[in-house]
């Protein structure tokens, strides 16, 4: 049957009659495909085939062509959404600038989100309604003949993809699409930080079990990219593929307000849960009940705490006082950044890289982040602060998980000293902040995102068989 309706002499009408035979044989076998309208997409999807097959010239040419890049993710690349959405959102917007063709199905979606996304990119990219495992599966067979790379992020749609089963071998000279799976963040280390402050912690063992499984998904891939240096090197000791790291580009923002006009601590984040499932709730309670105390009896009680984020507790909602704010969702964050003198990121347990941390130091205002934070973003020395030696072994879980604060917590009172050198000395406040611009432009500039991403989608136009990690040095 291949063969025939291979056969380029062979008309449309008798390729669509022969394949509409093929698929009533395919019928009995309903395990293989479930349902009348995914029969039906296979049906189209090997009609226009056919076609293409015929039409379409073979991929080739120079390396960094424009390709039709197929996304793939939870949700729309909202970054309202936040929990690297904000990241998603620039990944299309430089897929769109570099000039390549890009669509984008979101697992689930509603169409207000397909509304305001295709709005948001001014129609250039194509949002296909998301329908879950099924509807992927269908516009795969329909549409993923056309399609150079798909970029899939996060394990769930991942799972998805290898589930459906789909597979672009060659055809009429072309090779295969290029799979990139988009880690985004490795989770283990965070389950395993949490653990340990709120579980029964894992032996390592059961850690690196828990690594093999999450990245189980991926051995499909031809490239993967991650956040961070540290969740790249937790791939590479797992995978074989080519690993990039891909963090998130931030502008730096000149001219902003001075020491002497600033006063107040602020933390931004979704605070939606308790503090034993959600990193950022645990960071507020954690400063106010912890740190907060100590604070106050090293530069007095006249600050204040401004939390900007969604609130969905009562353990957050508890807490809120004349010096603790909440300030709720603020879509223009710039008022906030250039009143407030001091940036905390008190996290105990994350995954991937704290981008409010890169976009406050972009901002320009100072932040103090715990060791956990400073290694994920490979931060250097900060100028007025001080902090314990921290860093994941190359097995094992990491070590740098800090005492629960029931328990006796020391964390926090070099914490609440880095906090206050900041807040009160203007000199150590100003060597922080030209530190923190410095890392961003150095690190996460466009120009070094743009290049990653350029180097990542050249990968699928060398051999399969190639060697070695075409790591982009610009961001380092």
């Amino acid at each position: 049957m291949r063969d025939r309706l291979d056969d380029p002499g062979r008309s449309t009408e008798a390729s669509a009659r022969a394949i509409s035979m093929s698929v009533k044989a395919r019928l009995g076998r309903a395990t293989m495909v479930e349902g009348v309208k995914d029969v039906l997409a296979y049906a189209r999807a090997a009609y226009r085939g056919v076609v293409r097959k015929r039409a379409r010239p073979a991929r080739g040419g120079q390396a960094g062509a424009q390709k039709h890049v197929l996304m793939i993710d939870d949700l729309v690349p909202d970054p309202l959404f936040g929990a690297g959405y904000p990241r998603a959102f620039a990944i299309v917007q430089s897929l769109v600038a570099a000039g390549h063709r890009v669509s984008f199905y979101p697992m689930r979606s509603s169409p207000a989100d397909i509304d305001r996304m295709t709005t948001a990119f001014a129609g250039a990219v194509l949002f296909h309604p998301g329908a879950g495992a099924r509807g992927l599966r269908r516009l795969l067979w329909t549409h993923g003949a056309d399609v150079d790379s798909l970029f899939i992020s996060r394990p769930m749609p991942m799972a998805a993809f290898v589930q459906a089963g789909w597979q672009a071998g060659a055809k009429a000279g072309r090779r295969s699409a290029q799979v990139v799976y988009d880690a985004e963040a490795v989770l283990a280390p965070r389950e395993a930080r949490r653990r340990a402050l709120f579980d029964t912690r894992w032996s390592d063992q059961d850690y690196q079990v828990a690594i093999a499984d999450e990245l189980a998904v991926a051995r499909t891939a031809d490239a993967v990219t991650a956040v961070g240096e540290g969740d790249a090197a937790t791939i590479r000791s797992v995978l074989d593929a080519p690993v990039f790291v891909l963090p998130h580009p931030v502008a730096i923002r000149a001219g902003t307000a001075p020491f002497g006009d600033r006063q107040d601590f602020l933390f931004v984040g979704r605070l939606t849960g308790s503090s034993s499932q959600s990193p950022n709730i645990d960071s507020v309670t954690w400063f106010l009940t912890a740190v907060m105390p100590v604070l106050d009896s090293l530069i007095g009680t006249g600050y204040r705490l401004h939390v900007v984020g969604r609130v969905e507790s009562a353990e957050i909602e508890a807490l809120a006082s004349d010096r603790v704010v909440l300030h709720g969702v603020v879509e223009d964050l710039q008022p906030l950044y250039d009143r407030c003198r001091v940036f905390v990121a008190s996290t105990r347990y994350a995954a991937g890289i704290p981008l409010k941390v890169v976009e406050a130091m972009g901002e320009g205002i100072p932040c103090v982040v715990t060791p956990l934070l400073a290694d994920q973003l490979a931060l250097p020395p900060q100028p007025g602060t001080a902090q314990p030696e921290t860093g994941q072994p190359e097995t094992g879980q990491p070590h740098d998980v800090p005492v629960d604060r029931q328990t006796g917590d020391t964390g926090a009172r070099q914490f609440a000293e880095n906090c206050a050198r900041l807040y009160t000395d203007q000199a150590a406040w100003q060597a922080a902040r030209d530190s923190g611009t410095a890392h961003v432009t150095r690190c996460f500039s466009q120009q070094a995102f743009d290049t990653v991403l350029h180097d990542v989608l050249r990968q699928g136009d060398r051999p399969r068989d190639a060697q070695g990690v075409p790591f982009s040095q610009s961001i380092r």
